[in-house]
């Protein structure tokens, strides 16, 4: 009868753990913040300047008058700027003169303009306008007048006419003062001589 034999093998001991480096712990990054500019924030904790108003008080009748020319102007599609009106009445660069008629029309009715415009020649024309298109041909009309006209003679200042009168009598005063020679004098004397009789001495009593 046969006998198994079993192999016995000697256990080895385990081998040691290999000791790893630790890693470094990787960094917490913050996200990237867009710089803040200063001037867009708005601190809430002190109140907010007042902002000031282009028109500060009630309107006076100059400022409703040019308001309503301009807004007149404008759906006229007038070549004005707002700026120019002054009251209902607006001087251009080219010497035009505009006048929004009546002063008080409302803004539902149709836009009227006096247009004064001068001519080469020194006269001034004046038109009736309501719309742009009519400006533009009041201006052409007043470029080819051909008419010459004689300006009207401008009243003189009174302030002016009495300063030549003073002139024009200082200057006889000075003439009649001038200095005499002596021929001028001797026949001075010899006429008055001449008319001059003797009166005798009154006696007393």
């Amino acid at each position: 009868m046969a006998t198994r034999t079993r192999k016995t093998t000697t256990k080895q001991p385990p081998a040691p753990a290999k000791k790893t480096a630790r890693k470094p712990a990787a960094k917490k990054t913050l996200p990237t913040v867009a710089p803040v500019n200063r001037a867009t924030v708005v601190d809430l904790r002190r109140p907010l300047p007042v902002r000031r108003r282009a028109i500060v008080g009630p309107m006076g009748s100059v400022e409703q008058a040019a308001i309503r020319a301009a807004l007149a102007a404008a759906a006229a599609r007038l070549p004005v700027p707002v700026r120019a009106w002054h009251g209902p009445t607006a001087h251009l660069h080219d010497g035009t003169v505009l006048t929004h008629t009546p002063a008080h029309a409302t803004t539902d009715q149709q836009p009227a303009f006096h247009a004064a415009i001068r001519c080469p020649h020194g006269a001034i024309h004046a038109y009736t306008i309501h719309t742009a298109q009519e400006l533009t041909q009041a201006r052409q009309l007043t470029a080819d007048c051909n008419q010459r006209t004689t300006p009207e003679p401008t009243a003189l200042n009174p302030a002016v006419r009495a300063l030549g009168d003073a002139l024009t009598r200082a200057k006889t005063a000075s003439a009649d003062t001038q200095p005499l020679d002596t021929t001028e004098i001797a026949a001075g004397l010899t006429v008055r001589a001449d008319h001059e009789n003797p009166k005798e001495h009154p006696h007393r009593d």
